[in-house]
């Protein structure tokens, strides 16, 4: 499959007006479905959304919001969610999903039209069939992983037409949702010196945001509460997330204590490192798409609680870099290769279900990021680069 058409579209699905329809129907479609499922059955039914709203609740009344183990997020989290709290049920919780979603398809739309340029529609369609199966779980549950997805993808969105202020405030509303954001922040501001001074004042605006709708005392306790909380989060143990002790623990293994905290850090300092000399050899771009990669990957692979549901974050950055490689002579058997890797997270542990409950999952999916990683480290390194020469030598 390649992007690149040589004649003039002769087929209906071959119009780029076409193929920007069907590929928001993928989105839209089962959108829809899922917001009739929401109506129908009662609003605790598969869906997290029911923590949030509690959250409000308890901010308001004033509680500990970490009273209660299953909130995982930052006092502005709440905050952010108050007006979809406001709304009579099911408005605000579709409401909800119906702009994560929103944000999202822009968000890969965006990218899709910097790096394919008149090809845009074709590669949105195609990324869209790639993302979808790996998010539809998320979309379902109504999950902040949907959010986070969305914000981050709409900030790499921002770093190559420089606009840096909307760039900022994207990273900064993705911390807010969830507190890994400061993943993609720390690894931006490395390479983008415009961003740093930008970051640090809208990171400080976050940081008082709670205290407009909420006494200084109480904003001081939950802040001091979600630290604690984080801390028993990061020495969580148990065979229920899929993140790289996923692997481990299918195997009756388990990384105990400093040794976890340790592989997290020198797999960040990889990371940088990778992000480092990856950037100085792209442009953007393709710059912004290997730090989206880079960052999602490093999330899901070394946030301890990261959930099944969690690889909506990454899903975008498959879709995108499998387009990518599919469009280029040298790269299209990666391409491939990507694509199916991506299918497969997104089908494989539906079809498997029944043999191996949720396990499955949490082996693949840690396994298909390390191979993904893997692979555009490889073909960056060696099959592109070994182009460029060819065609350098050619000239």
């Amino acid at each position: 499959m390649s992007l690149n058409a040589e004649s003039k579209p002769s087929r209906w699905f071959e119009n780029p007006r076409t193929q920007t329809c069907l590929a928001l129907a993928i989105w839209i479609v089962p959108l829809l479905v899922i917001a009739g499922m929401v109506v129908v059955t009662a609003p605790q039914h598969r869906t997290v959304i029911n923590v949030y709203h509690k959250a409000v609740e308890d901010w308001w009344a004033q509680q500990n919001l970490y009273a209660v183990w299953s909130y995982h997020y930052l006092p502005q989290f709440t905050v952010l969610f108050m007006p979809f709290h406001l709304l009579p049920w099911p408005f605000g919780d579709l409401l909800w999903r119906f702009v994560s979603v929103g944000l999202l398809v822009s968000g890969l739309w965006r990218l899709a039209r910097q790096q394919f340029g008149g090809e845009a529609a074709r590669a949105f369609l195609w990324s869209t069939l790639l993302v979808m199966p790996l998010s539809l779980g998320a979309l379902r549950n109504g999950q902040a992983n949907v959010a986070f997805a969305a914000f981050t993808l709409q900030a790499v969105a921002c770093l190559a037409p420089r606009q840096w202020w909307a760039a900022a405030v994207f990273m900064v509303l993705a911390v807010a949702v969830k507190q890994l954001g400061l993943v993609l922040i720390g690894l931006a501001v490395v390479v983008y010196a415009p961003l740093r001074w930008r970051i640090a004042l809208a990171l400080a605006a976050l940081a008082g945001l709670p205290f407009l709708f909420g006494s200084p005392a109480y904003v001081c306790s939950q802040y001091r509460e979600v630290l604690e909380h984080f801390r028993v989060c990061a020495a969580v143990t148990g065979h229920r997330f899929a993140d790289l002790s996923g692997i481990i623990r299918t195997f009756g293994m388990e990384l105990h204590g400093s040794v976890s905290k340790l592989l997290r850090v020198l797999a960040g300092g990889a990371v940088l490192g990778v992000w480092w000399l990856g950037a100085r050899r792209w442009a953007d771009p393709l710059r912004a798409m290997w730090l989206h990669a880079l960052a999602a990957s490093y999330l899901m692979l070394f946030n301890p609680m990261t959930e099944a549901n969690s690889y909506v974050i990454v899903a975008p950055a498959f879709g995108l870099w499998a387009t990518w490689a599919l469009n280029k002579p040298e790269t299209r058997r990666v391409g491939w290769g990507l694509a199916c890797m991506a299918l497969s997270m997104g089908l494989l542990p539906t079809v498997l279900r029944p043999l191996f409950g949720n396990y499955f999952a949490l082996f693949w999916y840690p396994m298909m990021t390390i191979v993904f990683v893997a692979t555009l480290v490889y073909f960056r390194w060696w099959v592109v680069a070994s182009a460029e020469d060819a065609r350098v030598k050619a000239a």
